[in-house]
């Protein structure tokens, strides 16, 4: 049996990229494989020590990985994909686009006042 578990059930953790860059968090749910499996309430499956995903089938392996949730991964999360979403949103938009002229006006009232407090700050 597999004992040497780095995390326990209920532990909060972040999922980072292969960059060590937090994507998301989750919580450990439970074991299984007689606890060499950590299955996370994302529902994705890992290997206990988080090093590697349980059904990944290769010899060498660059991808995301489990660590012990930090404070400050919540703000990092959500900032990543603030920008995220402002960026796909900036990109999609052309004269087409189905917003109205006051509403985009609205927003650039909204970006333009955050840039001013930040100069100010």
């Amino acid at each position: 049996m597999f004992t040497a578990a780095s995390f326990r059930v209920g532990d909060r953790v972040t999922i980072c990229s292969g960059q060590s860059i937090p994507q998301s968090t989750a919580t450990v749910e439970r074991y299984t494989e007689g606890g060499r499996c950590m299955v996370l309430s994302d529902g994705s499956e890992w290997r206990a020590d988080g090093r590697r995903q349980w059904g990944f089938r290769g010899g060498y392996y660059k991808g995301p990985v489990v660590e012990p949730f930090e404070p400050g991964d919540d703000e990092f999360i959500a900032r990543r994909r603030a920008i995220g979403a402002l960026r796909k949103f900036g990109d999609g938009l052309t004269m087409e686009s189905p917003l109205s002229t006051e509403a985009l006006q609205r927003i650039l009232e909204v970006v333009d006042r955050e840039k001013a407090a930040v100069k100010k700050g």
